[in-house]
């Protein structure tokens, strides 16, 4: 008789174990323990010829629909040779999820992600998903268990978004490397928080306050040289922060008023030309006099010189400024403009460049967009053809 819901909650509890079956599909049926507990399970023959019980779920938490079409996918790799009971006995003594993120890390960032990108992930793994998932078995990681990190971290969108993204994309590679059934990924069933692209722009009296703190807070060592100069590359070339402080002299073409980086977000177009403005020239050209300034006072000192390659340098020789943050802490608070991020002052560039009439398209070269619609975000501040006609002709009429 084929099972339905009916019959499977008529079925009593008796001393002993037992089993109704399915008559319409082979090997599906029900077991009946004398707890009461009803389990949907599968019986078949391996590829040895020997007899195997496979669990598929409780009834109640699998409907009879869901079990059956289980129960008809599992019979389907059955023919191919496959023996579900085992992969689930070598599921149960694998991988954690920290032997995960060591494989995502090694064999799929490695060589294949930008350092700065493989260095995001690795703060997300120790700040939140190793301390939460770390010692759980990948297998046994639910889709609620996702969703409950995922809300603890609703106060922090993007980072409960960057972490459910990372979550995902981690179990998509063990899916490739057949740690998992493709099926299993508990973040798909997980919704991202809506996330409001914040948008900051500082106006140009602003930006002239700024640099006015910028030159007096280097004056007073509050900040040195190679901290206020990659400030001020900021403003002046929209370039991304990661650009200015891996800046090297041999992609620096005085000559011809341009940055020529090999290194950038966009590295599969090849070189991105970043043009200078006279402003930019000058804080480079200081910067090189400072460089070279610091070298002559440590050769008098008869201390060794390295020469550094990099255009923003480090402490150490021969390596570059690493982190920005505290020194534009102190600045963005002198100048009251502590809701102001780094990154602003790429926007702001932009939208300075809107402001005046410039082309959507040049100021996607400006910041080597790849795409216009990477640009499109600072249409709303370019000057309307059709509004500047109107106060012309209005100044004409009124004087």
């Amino acid at each position: 008789m084929k099972l339905s819901k009916a019959r499977i909650n008529s079925l009593e509890v008796e001393n002993k174990d037992y089993c109704v079956w399915d008559s319409t599909l082979p090997g599906f049926g029900v077991r009946v323990r004398p707890s009461g507990t009803k389990t949907f399970i599968l019986q078949y023959r391996n590829k040895f010829g020997r007899l195997r019980r496979y669990t598929l779920g409780r009834v109640g938490q699998l409907t009879l629909d869901q079990a059956r079409d289980e129960a008809i996918r599992l019979r389907g790799g059955i023919s191919l040779g496959n023996d579900p009971s085992d992969a689930r006995a070598q599921l149960r003594q694998g991988d954690t999820m920290n032997d995960l993120a060591d494989r995502y890390l090694e064999d799929h960032c490695e060589g294949r992600c930008k350092e700065s990108t493989k260095n995001a992930h690795i703060w997300l793994l120790e700040r939140y998903i190793r301390p939460k998932f770390g010692a759980r078995k990948i297998n046994e990681l639910t889709a609620q268990d996702v969703a409950t990190l995922h809300r603890k971290l609703k106060d922090t969108p993007y980072n409960a978004n960057r972490v459910l993204g990372l979550v995902k994309a981690m179990f998509n590679k063990a899916a490739q490397w057949g740690l998992i059934e493709p099926h299993c990924n508990p973040a798909l069933s997980v919704k991202a928080y809506r996330e409001r692209k914040r948008q900051r722009y500082l106006t140009p009296e602003e930006l002239k306050g700024l640099f006015r703190v910028i030159d007096e807070q280097e004056r007073l060592k509050l900040i040195d040289p190679y901290q206020a100069g990659a400030i001020r590359l900021l403003a002046l070339t929209g370039c991304r922060l990661s650009e200015i402080l891996t800046l090297e002299w041999d992609a620096v073409d005085l000559a011809n008023k341009r940055l020529l980086l090999a290194q950038h977000k966009t590295d599969a177009k090849g070189l991105k030309a970043i043009p200078l403005n006279e402003p930019a020239i000058e804080v480079l050209k200081q910067l090189a006099k400072t460089t070279k300034e610091l070298a002559e006072a440590r050769r008098r000192k008869g201390e060794k010189v390295v020469d550094n390659p990099y255009v923003i340098a480090g402490r150490k020789d021969g390596t570059h400024l690493v982190n920005l943050q505290k020194p534009w802490g102190r600045v963005r608070k002198a100048a009251e403009l502590e809701d102001v991020r780094i990154h602003d002052l790429r926007h702001s560039f932009a939208s300075a460049a809107a402001s005046a009439g410039i082309p959507l398209q040049i100021i996607g070269g400006l910041l080597g967009h790849s795409s216009p619609q990477s640009t499109a975000r600072y249409a709303h501040l370019a000057q309307d053809p059709v509004k500047q006609a109107s106060d012309i002709i209005g100044k004409l009429i009124w004087t």
